[in-house]
C-alpha cells in the first residue's frame, strides 16, 4: 500500500498545507530562541563547572601545605628528607625538582621567614626592599649577614650596584652565572663583599659580608 495514499498522510499534509507563512515564520523564531537558551544554558553550566574545579586548584597547594605540616608534627625532619631526595633525582632527570615543586608547593622551599633575626644591617646600603635578614654572624674581622625573599635576580644586583657607586664604591665582579653572582665594593680599605644567587625560582638569598666596626 502506497503510504503517501493513506487518509492519515493525505491529512497532515493538507493540514501542513494551510498553515499561512506568518505561523511559520513564527514557530522557526520560537525554534531559534529554544536553541539559543538552551546554547545559554549549557555555557552557564560549563562556566559553572569550570569556575568550581578552579577553586578547587586554587585551594590544593594550601591542603597540600597542612597535610605537609601535620606530618611534619610527627616525623620531624620528613620534609628536608623529601628535598634531599629531590635534589637527588634533579641530578639525574634534570627539571624533575621543578616539575614537582609545581605539582607539590610542599616539597618547594618557599616557607620564606617573615621576620629579622638579631642584629643590625652593616654598610651604607640598606637591604633590597622585602628582604628579611635570616642570619647574622660577627668576628673579629667582619660581619656576615644574610638575607631571604621573593626578588629578581637583576634588580637585586642593580639595587645594590646602584647604592654602592652613589656612596662612591669601586665595584668589582668576581663572577656571575644565570642564578648567582659575586661582587665586592671597595673604597678608601673598606671591603664589602656581596653574594646574590637564586634558591628556588623567585626565592633570593643576599650573603652581605662587611667589615667590623
Amino acid at each position: 500500500m502506497n503510504a503517501f495514499a493513506h487518509p492519515l498522510f493525505r491529512n497532515l499534509l493538507s493540514g501542513l498545507s494551510s498553515i499561512s507563512r506568518k505561523t511559520w515564520i513564527l514557530i522557526a523564531a520560537f525554534l531559534l530562541l529554544l536553541m539559543g537558551l538552551l546554547a545559554w544554558a549549557a555555557i552557564s553550566i560549563a562556566g559553572w563547572l569550570f569556575g568550581m574545579a578552579q577553586q578547587g586548584v586554587d585551594a590544593a597547594p594550601e591542603t597540600v601545605r597542612s597535610i605537609s605540616s601535620q606530618v611534619e608534627q610527627f616525623m620531624p625532619g620528613a620534609q628536608e628528607t623529601v628535598r634531599s631526595a629531590t635534589a637527588q633525582v634533579e641530578q639525574i632527570i634534570p627539571g624533575a625538582q621543578e616539575t614537582l615543586g609545581a605539582l607539590l608547593p610542599a616539597l618547594s622551599a618557599n616557607t620564606l621567614p617573615t621576620s629579622d633575626v638579631s642584629g643590625t644591617d652593616p654598610g651604607p646600603v640598606a637591604r633590597f626592599p622585602g628582604l628579611v635578614r635570616v642570619q647574622w654572624l660577627r668576628t673579629d674581622q667582619h660581619v656576615q649577614v644574610r638575607y631571604q625573599g621573593q626578588a629578581a635576580l637583576p634588580e637585586v644586583i642593580g639595587h645594590y650596584a646602584g647604592g654602592f657607586a652613589a656612596q662612591g664604591y669601586q665595584q668589582n665582579l668576581l663572577s656571575a652565572t644565570t642564578t648567582e653572582e659575586r661582587h665586592e665594593y671597595v673604597k678608601d680599605g673598606a671591603r664589602f663583599g656581596l653574594i646574590v644567587s637564586i634558591q628556588n625560582r623567585n626565592q633570593i638569598t643576599v650573603d652581605l659580608v662587611a667589615p667590623a666596626s
